[in-house]
């Protein structure tokens, strides 16, 4: 007689049950995913390559948000080099017209336009992207340019008694008081007011002191690029010597420093509006300087910009590099994580037929008795 263990079949098919449903949800989970597994390990001799393909991924991300956010900062950066240069070009073309006709430009107004485009280059300087000043070097965090007075009293003024020229000047303080009265000649007020101190003018300590540092973008494991444009770089502080010294100078008809004499004043001559030609001549090599130097800025930030724009083409060829090298390791990693959808599907499908045909079994064991037997 045989001998029958309905709890010993009855177990047996439940753990096969139990490796079926497993498999099942296996399948599911992969279907569900995408992936063969949720864990490392379970790429078996793959691992290495999943994760070195990974590692590599998240540099080249690293990369590419750098090249992006540096191409952000670098067209703010041009905005503003363009925006100066071209509110620099209004003042040049106010003085060029001026000459042009022969007398003395409308200093006035030219001086009240410049003293609003100085305004607008000085919050030009402290452009920023978040918190980064970009025109600040590496030190990034202070104010590039502040305008603390100091250039203005530097500068000082001039004023003559306008009752009788041939009384002392009611004014004559700082620079522009010393060329006025005399103390100094035109070359000298020239030569010292290109040379301004940056700390005078208004610039930051790390800019004055030439610490702030240059500023680079690491592009590649190999690379990195120089983008540095800073706010006292030569053609920028022209353009604020330049003004600075236009929205300062006395009005032409008082011929300030015209002789480079102290004595100049006390002259006949010193009629307004027709001083002496010695006068004219020094008045105007004061505002010919002051045009060659915002007509040198324009081109050397015209430069500035070339330059800039060659850091961002080389940008440009190492992000479609980088491009092209995350869609080769995405299909390395797809080839080593994903999942054969198609083959995912069939194993599932075969897996349900045979997952029912255990349960019909496992009912029909569960039903047997000995008078079914018998």
């Amino acid at each position: 007689m045989v001998n029958i263990s309905t709890l010993g079949q009855s177990l047996d098919q439940i753990a096969r049950l139990k490796v079926q449903q497993t498999q099942l949800d296996e399948l599911t989970r992969q279907i569900s995913s995408g992936k063969k597994t949720t864990r490392f390990a379970g790429l078996e001799n793959d691992v290495l390559t999943s994760q070195r393909a990974r590692a590599n991924t998240e540099s080249l991300e690293v990369y590419l948000d750098n090249i992006k956010n540096t191409n952000r900062r670098i067209d703010l950066m041009n905005s503003g080099i363009d925006t100066i240069r071209d509110q620099a070009g209004i003042i040049l073309n106010s003085l060029t017209i001026a000459q042009q006709q022969g007398d003395y430009p409308d200093l006035e107004s030219i001086q009240a336009t410049a003293q609003n485009v100085l305004s607008f280059i000085e919050d030009t300087m402290n452009i920023q992207d978040g918190d980064r000043y970009l025109l600040a070097g590496a030190d990034s965090s202070v104010r590039p340019y502040e305008n603390n007075g100091l250039f203005e009293s530097f500068l000082g003024e001039f004023l003559p008694d306008e009752t009788d020229l041939t009384n002392p000047p009611l004014t004559a303080s700082g620079l522009i008081g010393q060329w006025g009265d005399g103390t100094i000649t035109t070359d000298q007020f020239i030569q010292t007011y290109r040379n301004t101190p940056e700390n005078v003018m208004g610039y930051s300590n790390s800019l004055s002191t030439d610490s702030a540092g240059r500023v680079f973008v690491r592009v590649d494991e190999n690379t990195e690029l120089d983008y540095t444009f800073l706010a006292d770089s030569d053609p920028i502080k022209d353009i604020v010597i330049a003004l600075n010294v236009l929205v300062a100078m006395p009005p032409p008809e008082y011929a300030p420093g015209a002789l480079n004499d102290p004595l100049a004043t006390t002259l006949p001559g010193d009629v307004p509006p027709s001083p002496p030609e010695e006068k004219q001549e020094n008045f105007f090599a004061v505002i010919t300087d002051l045009m060659q130097m915002l007509a040198g800025a324009e081109e050397e930030l015209e430069q500035e910009t070339y330059r800039l724009g060659l850091v961002q083409s080389q940008m440009q060829q190492v992000r479609e590099d980088s491009e092209t090298d995350l869609i080769t390791l995405a299909g390395i990693i797809g080839d080593v994580e994903d999942i054969d959808l198609n083959e995912a599907a069939a194993q599932i499908s075969q897996l349900q037929v045979t997952l029912e045909a255990s349960y019909r079994v496992t009912a029909l064991v569960s039903e047997l008795s000995i008078v079914n037997f018998l």
